[in-house]
């Protein structure tokens, strides 16, 4: 980059990553610019996953906050556009007729068509890796309180039932012993999907000595020499003892785990869902679930969102179910803005593009 070429800037933040901290890193970015920053904020005020009524011109943003035509208004003449959830769509790039780079500070950018971006040249960083800490650590979490029965004991607890069923003249023990759950050394942990989330799930796993099997036909053999390869998905459902799902949300991996699939797990195996809704058949879940056919699952994520007050999920009581946390930390706005700096910067700074997601499209 130019350094006497002055930049013009576009900056949308929202309510999980502030405009104000991604402003601060970008200044920073951009020190020895000249460079003129304008910003606004998107409102989140609905649930980032698409709904499926939505029409806003280009069908390859599955997640986003905001209206396209708010940042159309003021692309025209912008150079460098950083987002969050702000969807970026082929009509924002293309009325975006200045633009040199676009920065997302998210893992998964669903929310902008890179497609359109590299067609037309433009430079695409993203923030890799922002949530491996925080999914991985929830994806655990949730084994622990399944094999473990926490949630049900808890409740047992809290209702006065332990106190009740204990201290009688003759003990009742029969609903105590239900909470007694599975030692985790040489269980087998199913990962479906080794990216950098399901890399650090495998490691987290085997610490706890469970015996972790992998399926990704995407991943060399190499890269899980250290666990069990699954050359078919089937083997995962089959053998496993836990099921937990890592795979990004391509259209490709929409219905992957399907009814056939569920119903291939051991009756006293566990499934996991961390990664998206819509990449499982959640009525062929709920089925199982009812029918007692699996030990039990725990799912952030759902296939409409937030989970309608209706959907047989909150009735069960061998489901763990919580509301799209799993990528949330207490930094999540100043980490996710440092993070993409880190990628981004270098760009600005030295003219370094290792970083960039679509460099390699862009070289040919």
């Amino acid at each position: 980059m130019e350094k006497d070429k002055k930049i013009k800037v576009l900056v949308v933040g929202d309510e999980w990553v502030h405009t104000e901290d991604l402003v601060t890193v970008t200044k920073r970015m951009l020190q020895g610019y000249d460079y003129e920053i304008d910003s606004f904020d998107v409102i989140m005020d609905k649930p980032m996953s698409r709904d499926r009524s939505d029409d806003i011109g280009d069908d390859s943003i599955t997640e986003y906050c905001g209206n396209p035509q708010d940042l159309i208004d003021r692309i025209a003449d912008v150079n460098l556009l950083v987002v969050h959830t702000a969807p970026v769509t082929k009509q924002v790039i293309e009325a975006g007729k200045n633009l040199i780079a676009i920065g997302c500070c998210r893992s998964d950018a669903v929310s902008v068509n890179i497609k359109a971006a590299t067609n037309k040249g433009i430079y695409f960083f993203n923030a890799p890796g922002r949530s491996v800490e925080p999914v991985s650590d929830l994806t655990m979490a949730f084994t622990l309180m399944l094999g473990r029965n926490i949630l049900r004991a808890d409740r047992y607890v809290k209702s006065g039932k332990w106190d009740e069923d204990i201290n009688r003249k003759t003990p009742i023990w029969d609903e105590f012993t239900t909470f007694r759950g599975l030692t985790f050394k040489n269980k087998k942990f199913g990962l479906v999907g080794f990216g950098k989330i399901g890399k650090r799930v495998a490691e987290k796993a085997a610490a706890l000595g469970m015996k972790v099997v992998v399926y990704d036909p995407f991943v060399e053999a190499a890269l899980i020499q250290k666990y069990s390869k699954a050359e078919k998905l089937e083997e995962i459902f089959i053998q496993c003892d836990f099921v937990s799902i890592h795979v990004p949300p391509l259209a490709v991996n929409k219905g992957l785990i399907s009814k056939k699939l569920f119903e291939m797990m051991k009756p006293t195996a566990y499934f996991i869902n961390i990664a998206r809704g819509e990449i499982i058949d959640e009525e062929a879940l709920i089925d199982v679930l009812q029918k007692k056919k699996i030990a039990g699952a725990a799912l952030d994520v759902y296939y409409t969102e937030p989970l309608p007050k209706t959907s047989p999920l909150t009735q069960l009581d061998n489901v763990i179910i919580t509301p799209h946390l799993a990528g949330q930390r207490t930094d999540l706005s100043t980490g996710s803005a440092e993070l993409l700096e880190e990628m981004m910067g270098p760009f600005f700074q030295t003219g370094k593009k290792d970083h960039c997601f679509n460099i390699d499209q862009l070289n040919k």
